[in-house]
């Protein structure tokens, strides 16, 4: 086809909405003012109206996912992109596919090209002079466009191009920051109404200008979804000569893989082989080259030459694919190649007829009528291809179902057989171990050398295994185990909401709400925690050790032996706790698909809001932070594990403090606004963040290399009480008599050598070291997630202690031999899997993808980074920060029920036994003496966790492979499996981790004994 123009200028501004670009002439001074990205471009506005006939501005529409990555993939190519596209936004493979740039560089014309140098992976040779800069650091709004507009103008001026590319990311990143109505982006966009003014000033006739946005932005300034205001971009086309025959029409919406074709065919250069897009055809209705003047006919005439170009590409490109696949609908296939054909005849048969007879009074309303049959040609096809372009390999998909089926069942029986035996590894279980291996290995062949077989060997061996397992874990199950251990009230009632939690991912309006549903089930759980105690036989009648104080008669009525009764504390613990989870769901966003749901101030950052508000959320952030370290310090002294001048304890004492003031200054920082920012440098903004980086990586490398936050006193004179916590007041003098007459009693018969020394913290060894463990992981996550959403990590820290204690009050109040109290228990397993998703979610974060917080990955950090390693662990960490943190909390399911002190005390009458003999109390301490108790329960813990974990991935998955063909499969159902599976894995990986270091602090007490004797085994 003829070429239209000979140069082009394409000025691609990340994340510009068509609301940016059109202006509206109702609104006033003060809505202007008061909406900061509206009527903002008025470059824009001013053109179309000065020169309607050069200008066009339509609604550009994306097609999802909108990531930059597969935006300019399709901006490109003309192809679709699919869902699982999106993981590689952080990745720019190289294009392969036919592609503008690509048949640019074949007619031998120059690209220059400014900007995201995501554009340079992508295409790493088609580029005659390039000037890239870094574009992942959401946090610098300035670097990239003000790097452009310093080489742009000078390079235009120059002859040695064909095509300007410049991608400006300060928009995108505006929005990233602040959201888009903020006064950063009505600077950001002025700034761009001035680029633009600029460029319009120095193009010359032969140019074309095409102003566009990848895709658009909600309200949060979050993309990557399918929502209208995420698809919704912006295109504007200009050029100093006439472009169009007449006045734009109403009809102004193109997708965005139509500028394709049309560029394409404008600069004169062959469609790219892949595309599926049309042309815009009101730019090839006015043809400058004619001698006479333009008339309906003609223009009729020109649109069918460029749509009908556009049609035989995309004939032969299904030509070319049906002969590669045969996924396409034949049916449908033929039909529309018959169209194509038909259409073709027709065409022929006019040209002839107008050659012969010339133009007769039907000849407009032929055009129109083949234009129509193009369109419907083009438009038909692209949908077939949109409907069958996600292609579903059923067999492979039977084979992930029967392989997540079978480590589920693996999962099981080893939890439950390691429940009931002390051998390590049963025969049966290396023969189900060896079978799962043999399984594998069947799939590795079939994979790898034989990919086109069936695979029945695989599928038969995996339901095998399956069934054997199943028989194996009925053989560990006896009588006793089932009826008396396992049937109980809450371990019943945690297993129906277990199955609930996980049958929701069948039905898209659950998953929408899954935060909800969620929230419900937890607190339903507490709920039966607290009735279970309630309705023990071991829940006292009468006055408890706490009343004993009032010696005051029968009928007198005493308000606090009420307030102070077992069952009062346990109602008052469980309100404490629901109330906590009911205030964390403030911090939950809301999803496009939650018609009803507002957004609160906290997902939304400190720097965008203003006055009292932004300084209300900054003290409550600060106040939430500094509980959360003084809840541990107290906690940590209570027990006597902040004495002595151990490295640890050191750690403790100072790093969670520090870690907290830079923290809130790094908060005030990133709270100022974008005018006051811009005084200070990159490495200035990031400073304190780096500080936070510092103390913690010292901390926990101390905490780490010297575990125990214990202190010892030798005795010289008199033998002493493992001290390891402070005790109660009431007790303290029965306990310091009992111990001088001991004391003197013994002190005739012993010597110095043989008297026990005072130890402070021994009693609460492994909890302590796993608590400080989690206040400095809880500090690096409430730095990941800015000050909005951190407080949620304080109330996790609140509603975990108070879960503990209602959970060790359950078991001591449920269970006749202590021995049974470190064996985590079903119902505690659920427990924290339900935490974990409820603190997902109140964490901001839902199973979206533009939910993902991809500014995590710069906090403390500017410029470019040479990996993306860093950064993705960054993400990682702040997308999940709930389930890392209850993750890495799972040893207390074991160790915590054996302290029973506090609120689980108080909640049960068996303190009193205790106070008997307070020398008997040992604490955590307790399951030192027995290795292989401690092995056997984490083990427990660790499979029981993996066992949960894999069967909610197991039912999202089957929830995804039986509604692969629904319509919201790809904005539901597929990012559910996505964050299951990587919450899977998650989970997985914190807790082999933690249970690395219940193994160092338990090999720290062993060298601590033998210290105390040298002469004892331990």
């Amino acid at each position: 086809m003829h070429s239209r123009f000979k140069r082009a200028i394409i000025v691609l501004i990340d994340a510009l909405k068509y609301d940016f670009m059109e202006y509206n002439e109702t609104l006033g001074f003060d809505e202007i003012q008061n909406i900061h990205f509206k009527n903002k471009l008025i470059i824009l506005h001013q053109l179309k109206t000065k020169k309607p006939l050069n200008s066009r501005l339509y609604k550009f529409i994306a097609d999802p996912p909108t990531t930059t990555m597969q935006r300019l993939k399709g901006l490109t190519t003309g192809s679709l992109p699919t869902f699982v596209d999106a993981g590689a936004n952080f990745k720019s493979y190289h294009i392969t596919e036919d592609n503008i740039l690509e048949q640019l560089v074949q007619q031998n014309k120059k690209i220059k090209f400014f900007g995201d140098d995501t554009w340079l992976g992508l295409f790493p040779d088609q580029f005659h002079q390039s000037f890239g800069f870094p574009s992942f650091n959401i946090q610098d709004l300035h670097s990239v466009d003000d790097g452009i507009l310093a080489n742009i103008y000078s390079e235009m001026k120059k002859s040695d191009w064909d095509v300007i590319i410049a991608h400006f990311l300060g928009v995108d990143h505006c929005g990233h920051r602040f959201g888009p109505n903020f006064p950063a982006m009505r600077d950001k966009l002025l700034q761009m109404n001035a680029m633009l003014s600029n460029i319009t000033q120095l193009m010359q006739d032969d140019t074309i200008l095409f102003v566009m946005g990848d895709h658009g932005m909600t309200n949060t300034g979050d993309h990557g979804g399918d929502s209208v205001a995420e698809l919704e971009a912006g295109l504007f086309i200009y050029s100093p000569t006439q472009i169009a025959s007449s006045q734009q029409k109403d009809d102004n919406t193109v997708k965005q893989v139509d500028f394709v074709p049309t560029i394409s065919l404008l600069l004169g250069l062959p469609i790219p082989f892949s595309n599926l897009g049309m042309v815009i055809t009101d730019l090839f209705t006015h043809c400058p080259w004619w001698n006479t003047a333009t008339n309906d006919i003609r223009q009729a005439y020109h649109k069918i030459k460029a749509l009908r170009m556009n049609a035989y590409q995309i004939s032969s490109y299904l030509s070319a694919y049906q002969s590669q696949a045969s996924d396409l609908p034949e049916k449908e296939l033929r039909a529309l190649q018959q169209l194509f054909t038909n259409t073709e005849q027709e065409i022929q048969k006019y040209i002839t007829m107008m050659a012969k007879d010339g133009v007769k009074s039907d000849t407009l309303s032929k055009f129109q009528s083949l234009e129509n049959s193009y369109r419907t040609f083009i438009r038909d096809t692209r949908q077939i291809c949109e409907n069958v372009w996600a292609k579903f390999d059923l067999k492979w998909m039977l084979i992930g179902i029967l392989t997540l089926a079978l480590g589920v069942a693996q999962s099981l029986y080893l939890w439950a057989s390691w429940s009931n035996d002390e051998t390590f590894l049963p025969t049966s279980a290396k023969f189900l171990l060896g079978g799962s291996l043999a399984y594998l290995i069947c799939i590795a062949v079939h994979l790898f050398i034989f990919p086109t077989s069936v695979p029945l060997m695989p599928v038969t061996l995996a339901a095998l295994l399956i069934v054997a397992n199943f028989v194996c874990v009925k053989s560990f199950m006896p009588e006793m185990f089932v009826v008396k251990r396992y049937f109980t009230l809450v371990n019943v009632v945690s297993s129906i909401l277990f199955i609930l939690n996980c049958c929701i991912y069948f039905s898209n309006s659950f998953v929408v709400n899954e935060d909800e549903i969620s929230m419900f089930l937890l607190q339903t759980l507490v709920c039966i925690f607290s009735a279970s105690i309630i309705l023990s036989k071991k829940s006292p009648g009468g006055k408890t050790e706490h009343t004993k104080y009032s010696k005051k008669s029968k009928s007198s009525f005493d308000i606090m032996q009420v307030v102070l009764h077992p069952k009062t504390v346990c109602f008052l613990v469980c309100l404490s706790l629901c109330a906590l989870l009911r205030l964390s769901s403030s911090f939950i966003p809301c999803r496009e698909e939650q018609v009803s749901c507002i957004n609160s101030v906290f997902p939304q950052p400190l720097a965008s809001l203003e006055g009292a508000t932004k300084n209300k959320r900054y003290i409550f952030s600060i106040v939430s932070l500094a509980v959360m370290v003084y809840a541990s310090r107290r906690w940590l002294k209570h027990f006597g594990n902040l004495n002595g001048t151990s490295p640890g304890v050191v750690a403790m004492l100072y790093g969670p403090p520090l870690a907290a003031l830079f923290t809130c200054l790094h908060w005030a920082l990133q709270g100022l606004s974008d005018l006051f920012s811009d005084s200070f440098t990159p490495w200035q903004l990031a400073l304190m963040a780096q500080a936070v980086y510092v103390v913690l990586l010292v901390s926990i490398v101390t905490l780490t290399v010297w575990p125990l936050l214990i202190f010892m006193i030798p005795s010289k004179a008199s033998s002493a009480l493992y001290l390891s916590h402070k005790g109660d007041l009431q007790h303290i003098i029965p306990t310091i008599y009992n111990q001088l007459k001991v004391n003197f009693q013994q002190n005739h018969n012993e010597k110095d050598s043989e008297r026990s020394p005072i130890i402070y913290g021994l009693g609460s060894a492994y909890s302590a070291s796993i608590c400080a463990y989690l206040v400095l992981f809880g500090l690096l996550l409430t730095l990941l997630l800015s000050d909005g959403t951190a407080p949620s990590i304080t109330l996790g820290i609140l509603a975990l202690y108070l879960c503990l204690e209602l959970y060790s009050a359950a078991i001591v109040s449920n269970s006749k031999h202590e021995e049974d109290m470190s064996s985590p228990r079903w119902a505690g397993l659920v427990l924290f899997n339900l935490l974990s998703t409820v603190f997902f979610y109140t964490t901001g974060h839902q199973a979206t993808v533009p939910s993902i917080r991809f500014e995590a990955g710069y906090v403390g950090f500017y410029g470019d980074l040479k990996s993306f390693i860093l950064p993705g662990f960054l993400v990682w960490l702040n997308t999940f920060a709930g389930p890392v943190f209850f993750s890495l909390a799972g040893p207390l399911l074991i160790f915590w029920p054996l302290l029973f002190n506090g609120l689980a005390s108080w909640m049960v009458d068996k303190k009193s036994e205790q106070v008997k003999e307070k020398t008997s109390w040992q604490g955590d301490f307790s399951i030192f003496n027995n290795g292989i108790k401690l092995n056997k329960h984490l083990f427990s813990l660790v499979c029981g966790t993996i066992f949960i974990t894999s069967l909610k991935l197991l039912f999202a998955t089957c929830a995804a492979a039986l509604h692969r063909r629904h319509l919201m499969v790809w904005k539901i159902f597929a990012p559910r499996l996505v964050y299951e599976s990587a919450l899977f894995v998650t989970v997985t990986a914190c807790m082999f981790v933690v249970c690395l270091f219940v193994h160092r602090v338990d090999r720290a007490l062993i060298r601590f004994v033998k210290y105390i004797h040298p002469d004892k085994e331990s």
